[in-house]
């Protein structure tokens, strides 16, 4: 804990990703302070490839202990990895493995993964059917069914868009967030995933969204923020986040 009682929360983001830090400090309640530190690739690549996306997310995970490491001198309580596609990529038990290294490089402190922190935020909710929208390519789509499927939910609907996000404007980002989550809902889906921390727009999008299919939603930024909190026992509630923290978070 920080100077006058304030909880840290450290977040390490991909090092071109402001969307989840973004969406983590318009959540921060007053009660928590955010430190922020990126990861880091060691190899050039071309990341608008599928090859270089998966080699770029693996050497985040590859090299995530020093990274966590400066971001535990700041005296942080809870360190979220925010990627999640960096999180699933080899399958179940690699987003612990990611834990367990920031955990032991920042002297202790608690842990937690975007999809990890997606699967849990799913159970809370009470879901197994869900409809999943990525910006991510079909060779990282075909490891988020896998890990999603293995953590034991039925994937119903399913929609992506290769070529990621618009960065034009927030309101085209939104209105991208809001077209595929309504496009790829279907009546036995019982809620819709947005997966991706970069995805611009779907943090803001959550409530309208709720509203509109009468369905709880579960973005990755939401979730790993959720985890969060869950990890330091704050039970805030937290606006705009829809209702996996409509009543505060169960801790």
């Amino acid at each position: 804990m920080g100077r006058f009682g304030k909880k840290r929360i450290g977040l390490l983001t991909p090092a071109g990703n402001t969307t989840i830090e973004d969406d983590f400090a318009r959540w921060m309640p007053d009660s928590l302070r955010l430190h922020v530190n990126r990861l880091f690739t060691g190899s050039p690549r071309n990341p608008n490839t599928p090859e270089g996306l998966l080699t770029g997310l693996q050497e985040m995970g590859d090299a995530v202990e020093e990274p966590a490491r400066l971001l535990g001198t700041a005296k942080v309580d809870v360190i979220a990895f925010g990627c999640t596609g960096g999180s699933f990529l080899n399958g179940p038990g690699y987003d612990r493995e990611i834990t367990e290294k920031i955990s032991a490089a920042a002297g202790g402190a608690k842990a937690v993964t975007a999809a990890g922190a997606v699967t849990d935020a799913l159970k809370e909710l009470g879901v197994r059917k869900i409809a999943v929208c990525t910006p991510y390519p079909e060779e990282l789509n075909e490891r988020l069914r896998s890990f999603y499927t293995a953590a034991g939910f039925d994937i119903v609907s399913f929609a992506y868009e290769d070529g990621g996000i618009p960065q034009d404007s927030v309101a085209d980002a939104r209105e991208t967030a809001l077209r595929m989550a309504l496009g790829v809902d279907t009546p036995e889906a019982e809620a819709i995933l947005i997966s991706c921390t970069a995805f611009e727009g779907a943090g803001e999008s959550v409530e309208l969204i709720e509203d509109l299919t009468g369905k709880p939603v579960v973005t990755s930024n939401q979730a790993t923020f959720w985890a969060c909190l869950r990890a330091l026992g704050v039970s805030e509630h937290i606006p705009g986040t829809g209702r996996l923290m409509a009543e505060g978070v169960a801790v």
